[in-house]
């Protein structure tokens, strides 16, 4: 098995549990508070004529937090529907017999 679709099988299987979905709203939520914090960085940083390459380097990040966040929570909205659409039998056969051949 290709390493995206073990990792895409291993998220379900960690979102299907009541942990791994917990796990990830409070991650989300983390993201959110430090993407936050980082989009002050950035404005502090235009305000008080911070050099732009410190600037530019706190906007990127700050645009990589919150498109994961986005999807963290894009995937968490959407769980309920998609969870009943998966054949888990199938999910958990080739977890395992990705493990057998490792």
């Amino acid at each position: 098995m290709n390493i995206e679709a073990k990792t895409l099988l291993l998220r379900w299987k960690a979102l299907d549990q009541e942990e791994g979905l917990r796990r990830a709203i409070s991650t989300a939520r983390l993201l959110w508070f430090i993407g936050l914090v980082l989009c002050m960085v950035v404005v502090a940083g235009i305000v008080y004529k911070l050099h732009p390459a410190a600037v530019a380097v706190a906007a990127a990040v700050m645009g990589w937090v919150v498109a994961e966040r986005n999807a963290l929570q894009t995937r968490v909205v959407h769980w309920p529907i998609l969870k009943r659409y998966i054949d888990w039998k199938r999910v958990q056969e080739d977890l395992s017999n990705d493990r057998d051949e490792a």
